[in-house]
């Protein structure tokens, strides 16, 4: 019994169409690229993976749809996609390994039909058999193919390998529409090859491939010999190729592109892009990073210079506090959260309190150091210069040890800033203390302080 027309109705406008999955699609990719705020430093740096993000709304645009051939070496992958084309374009011989990279070729015979497919642009790939001598660089290309395909073919030639149903299973974790195309038919007896194909459908495939995505062909059928008779003159026994058969996976495929294509491009679009966003997010984070500790090391060298030469006391300690607010100020900077002058005068006092007991002794420390120092100037100016070569060890020794107090302080502070400002000014579930005291140990073990010490010990040579 027909349902009622409104009720029909209703369904239609119930269900999402294929332009409005593909709308969906590109609003999406557009709001993801405003939302990277890059500097223009690393959109220089980044150009490549934003071009292939940028890439894909004209993908979805022209509704491409890639159709990529996968298998081991000898199984007619070329050889299938040429049947398909109707003309040898992709390279086959019998030489191990005749495909090396990735090839792609635009199939517009392919296109067909009144669902919209007609306007789609289809594209066949190529890629390097699956056990190339190598094959490291090969399943590399072969796994960045599966990423970006909307459609595989997988190839085989017979009763399927161990090593075959495993790169199947691999495949299939990509989450796309996979045809296992029975290639070569032409070289068995049909007895032989109904029983290939039913081994095809056993339980080895059965959670990986539906019966009917199973497409027998004969891409490029082996020669057999004919006996042809000329005009005027005997007969004779020649070698001849008979046609390719490709029309059932012509069939097959076409049929899963005009009911899913348009679906397929916006889905696999948007699981391209949010991998090509993570990688654009982790690679920008790494830059900022990269520029956070250049900044931390060269502001914390400065605030040792400036402690280490600095004969007045007291005042290189308000001197390295506005040095620490001007560092915590850049840092905010290169993580695009700019402060305030007197926020990142917080940021510091707050660290320094979470410092504890180091942060409370360094400070004793450079005040003593500090009225050693004075002294020791007081000395040489009261002695007209005489005693200026023995306080003048003294003084340089305690410069150095007070600057690379002052340094490893600012350079803690650093990362400690670094830390809160990478997380969106917070210090997260383990808190501002605990934060700090693995930035302190990790000084410790990655020998930071003596770095700090020996990069300030050369420095204050040349002043």
């Amino acid at each position: 019994m027909a349902e009622p027309a409104h009720i029909e109705e209703q369904k239609t406008e119930s269900v999402d169409t294929p332009a409005d999955e593909v709308d969906r699609a590109r609003d999406s990719l557009e709001a993801t690229l405003a939302e990277l705020r890059l500097t223009p430093e690393e959109e220089k740096a980044l150009a490549p993976e934003i071009n292939r993000l940028r890439e894909l709304t004209k993908k979805l645009d022209e509704t491409t749809i890639e159709i990529a051939a996968f298998g081991m070496v000898s199984r007619g992958k070329s050889s299938v996609l040429n049947a398909l084309l109707g003309r040898d374009v992709f390279e086959v011989g019998p030489t191990h390994g005749t495909t090396t990279s990735r090839s792609a070729q635009r199939w517009e015979e392919g296109a067909r039909g009144g669902s919209g497919l007609d306007q789609a642009r289809l594209v066949l790939v190529d890629t390097p058999g699956i056990d190339e001598i190598g094959g490291e660089v090969r399943e590399t290309i072969a796994r960045e193919v599966a990423r970006t395909a909307d459609l595989l073919l997988f190839v085989v030639s017979g009763d399927m390998q161990r090593r075959e149903v495993q790169a199947l299973s691999e495949l299939r974790s990509h989450q796309k529409p996979i045809i296992l195309v029975f290639n070569q038919i032409d070289r068995y007896p049909e007895a032989d090859r109904e029983s290939i194909h039913a081994k095809l459908e056993d339980e080895r495939v059965k959670g990986l491939i539906h019966p009917e995505d199973i497409v027998l062909t004969a891409a490029r059928p082996d020669p057999v010999r004919v006996k042809v008779r000329e005009a005027d003159g005997p007969s004779k026994v020649v070698w001849e190729r008979p046609a390719p058969t490709i029309e059932p996976l012509k069939a097959r495929i076409l049929d899963v592109l005009e009911r899913e294509g348009k679906a397929l491009v916006a889905l696999n679009t948007l699981l391209l892009a949010g991998d090509l966003h993570a990688e654009i997010v982790n690679r920008k984070v790494r830059i900022r990073d990269e520029a956070a500790n250049r900044l931390i090391w060269n502001y914390a060298i400065a605030k040792g210079l400036a402690v280490g030469i600095n004969p007045i006391p007291v005042v290189d300690l308000a001197g390295g506090v506005a040095v620490d607010v001007a560092m915590i100020v850049a840092l905010s900077r290169v993580y695009g959260i700019p402060l305030t002058r007197a926020s990142a005068a917080k940021l510091v006092r707050d660290m320094t309190v979470a410092i504890g007991a180091v942060g409370l002794v360094q400070v004793g420390l450079r005040l003593v150091r500090s009225g050693v120092k004075s002294a020791m100037a007081g000395l040489t100016v009261m002695t007209g210069g005489l005693a200026g070569p023995l306080t003048a060890l003294g003084y340089t020794a305690l410069g150095l040890s007070q600057g690379a107090a002052a340094a490893s302080a600012s350079y803690v502070i650093g990362q400690g800033a670094r830390t809160y400002l990478r997380q969106g000014c917070q210090w997260g579930p383990k808190g501002i203390k605990t934060v700090i005291n693995q930035i302190l140990a990790d000084a410790q073990k990655d020998s930071i302080v003596q770095r700090l010490r020996e990069d300030l010990k050369n420095r204050l040579k040349n002043k």
